[in-house]
């Protein structure tokens, strides 16, 4: 499953709320995988929305209310964090070639 919660400007409380809704939808749909498109973040460097969902993912993990996620940078071998990421079989080969720093997989 694919969400884009990044476009029109959204303000972070609204793409908070998509991620709620996004994980509710994943799992009543019974998908493993959400791929969330959070986008790079402003020219000025200042990621406000991805930096807002991945304390939020972090918050749901330890209520386990999602399982794991991963930044899509991350999804290199010779990263510590890919390398300890339980699911990674759940991700597709090809997302795994494209590393894109504006996608987070969550582990429904």
């Amino acid at each position: 499953m694919i969400r884009d919660i990044h476009s029109n400007k959204e303000s972070v409380n609204v793409a908070l709320y998509d991620l709620e809704q996004s994980i509710k939808l994943c799992k009543k749909q019974k998908d493993k995988v959400l791929s969330l498109i959070v986008g790079y973040g402003s020219t000025s460097g200042k990621h406000k929305i991805k930096n807002a969902v991945i304390d939020k993912l972090n918050e749901y993990k330890n209520n386990h209310f999602i399982k794991d996620f991963i930044e899509g940078n991350k999804l290199d071998i010779f990263n510590e964090e890919y390398q300890k990421f339980k699911y990674k079989n759940l991700i597709k080969d090809e997302d795994k070639l494209n590393k894109n720093p504006g996608i987070i997989y969550i582990i429904c």
